[in-house]
């Protein structure tokens, strides 16, 4: 059962320098986090350490910035390591200890003495130098010379990659997820050319074609043999056959079909779940599978279903890659590795998140916001619209959008908001809250949360968000916002507005007939009140809120 429990990179394409630590109870692992953080790249570099091709190719372009004179180096560290690598002709001698407990690696062999905490652990490292030239190498700190490891031993592990370059996993040839799971299929010895099954149908079919074939070239083949023997040389037994070096299954010509249609042309959706198919089968026995962007091609229903499936994956290690919130919901919190970019220096690094329940319901509840770096959590629907307007606003004044600037709002679901912003505050994220002031129990809490570094944006004390607003707005929004809810929520009956209203209105003040013309004091607050009336709310929806908020800062000065 390979996995990897720690990788380091260095001088990788996007990566100048990156640590990660995999949790070692945990089959499958998610790298979540902005686009162009380097998650994409992770997979590669993982790809490339546990490649099971010799002419792995690099450019120039590989090096971080370019700078080719700075190698790159990417060390994967390996338990469950299999047995025929284990020996001491093969790298038995050169094996590490790792702590299941607290995941140190250690070069101490003394360790086994405590088998309870420590199991056998490799580090397979790819170095790449100016000369563009792959080099893979077990290392260990208790010798100088670093031993090679080869194509065929690396292809052990089997490591496959399911991105959008995979129509050679549909073929049977060495180096590919098909081969390898034949030969967990058939427990084949290293002889693998005499007895693979898929050589000996190439020749039973070879057999065949000689016996049944070609019958239309007889009468040229003849008239050859009779102009032979006319120049002496006597080729009687001449016939057209097959050369069978044709017939081999080294290029990708012996391969799956869908009927008579080669898998290599059939939709993107559906390679990539018949890739995930074979390599699932893989992972199963021990094999690590890496998929970038694994709801890609997929509805929503059928990336959940695979989520569940990879996640019962038997001995094996899946790492994939996501933008999709309902792929994050189906996962547990432990597994989620959290991929971070400085914009400001390129650094990179990568946390993984505590394996607690309340941060699973966190997750669960608002996934968007850990594809985020700031995170505006807001109390509801209304929040949430006013947002959307603030977006527009700003694109509206030539400003950048909330996305430019790694920042996303979500539903913090009212009562539930503190502890949302708490468990997004937990996994070291910036979150701050946009919230009324009306409700005792948060205005309990914000003490606390500004003690923490939150950040809040709320109402005067004791105001909720639509007494707010009309209390500040100035006259010609507050009319805008009245005809608003005259379309939207009375279906234009003004008497049933009007009503509404007037039930806000204090005793012994008159309800006139040009009451909106007034603008007093008491009429914004019977509108406020009417506004946001339990059940009955004029703005307590995304695309109401949203009209709230554009009618804001069409008067934002």
């Amino acid at each position: 059962m390979s996995k990897i429990v720690k990788l380091e990179i260095q001088n990788f394409r996007c990566i100048e320098n990156l640590s990660l630590d995999f949790p070692n109870d945990q089959n499958l692992i998610c790298l979540i986090g902005r686009g162009d953080s380097g998650k994409t790249t992770i997979l590669e570099a993982i790809s490339a350490v546990l490649s099971s091709t010799w002419n792995l190719t690099f450019h120039d372009t590989d090096f971080h910035n370019v700078n080719y004179y700075n190698p790159i180096q990417i060390t994967a560290h390996i338990v469950g390591i299999p047995v025929k690598l284990l020996s001491d002709h093969k790298f038995g001698l050169n094996i590490r200890a790792f702590n299941k407990q607290n995941s140190e690696i250690s070069d101490d062999i003394l360790a086994f003495e405590n088998p309870e905490h420590w199991e056998p652990l490799l580090s397979i490292r790819l170095s790449v130098d100016k000369h563009l030239e792959p080099k893979w190498h077990i290392i260990n700190e208790r010798v100088q010379d670093y031993k090679p490891i080869s194509a065929p031993e690396r292809a052990l592990l089997n490591c496959y990659m399911v991105s959008d370059n995979i129509d050679r996993h549909f073929s049977w040839n060495k180096g590919n997820p098909l081969y390898s799971l034949l030969k967990n299929a058939e427990l084949q010895s290293e002889d693998d050319d005499e007895n693979s099954i898929v050589l000996e149908s190439l020749r039973s079919a070879k057999i065949k074609i000689d016996e049944h074939g070609f019958e239309k070239l007889i009468e040229v083949t003849n008239l050859v043999k009779l102009q032979a023997a006319g120049l002496g040389l006597n080729i009687e037994k001449t016939r057209t056959t097959l050369d069978f070096k044709e017939l081999s299954i080294r290029d990708n010509r012996i391969s799956l079909h869908d009927d008579k249609i080669p898998f290599r042309l059939k939709g993107k959706g559906s390679k990539r779940l018949a890739s995930l198919a074979i390599q699932s089968i893989l992972v199963k026995h021990g094999g690590i599978m890496l998929v970038d962007e694994i709801e890609q091609g997929l509805e929503p229903d059928r990336a959940k279903q695979l989520i569940r499936e990879l996640s019962d994956n038997g001995k094996g290690q899946v790492f994939i890659t996501t933008h999709s919130r309902e792929v994050i919901t189906e996962l547990t919190v432990g597994s989620l590795v959290l991929i971070l970019k400085d914009n400001a220096n390129s650094r990179i690094e990568g946390r993984k998140l505590p394996h607690i329940a309340s941060l699973q319901a966190v997750v669960r509840a608002c996934p968007d916001a850990f594809f985020a770096k700031k995170i505006i959590v807001c109390e509801g629907a209304t929040e949430i619209g006013i947002m959307r307007a603030l977006d527009k606003y700003r694109k509206q004044i030539g400003k950048e959008q909330m996305s430019f600037k790694d920042c996303a709002y979500i539903d913090g679901g009212g009562r539930n908001l503190t502890e949302r912003v708490q468990g997004i505050k937990n996994v070291n994220l910036e979150p701050v809250i946009f919230c009324d002031s009306d409700d005792a129990a948060v205005n309990q809490e914000k003490g606390a949360l500004r003690a923490a570094g939150i950040n809040l944006f709320d109402c005067d004390e004791g105001k909720w968000l639509e007494a707010q607003i009309f209390q500040d707005l100035p006259c010609a929004a507050v009319k805008e916002l009245v005809a608003y809810a005259l379309d939207f929520h009375q279906n234009r009956d003004k008497t049933a507005l009007y009503a509404s209203i007037r039930a806000q209105y204090p005793r012994g003040f008159e309800f006139s007939e040009n009451w909106l013309d007034e603008d007093t004091e008491v009429l914004r607050t019977a509108l406020s009140k009417s506004s946001a009336k339990s059940g009955n709310g004029w703005f307590k929806r995304v695309d109401h809120g949203e009209f709230l908020g554009s009618t804001i800062f069409k008067y934002f000065e």
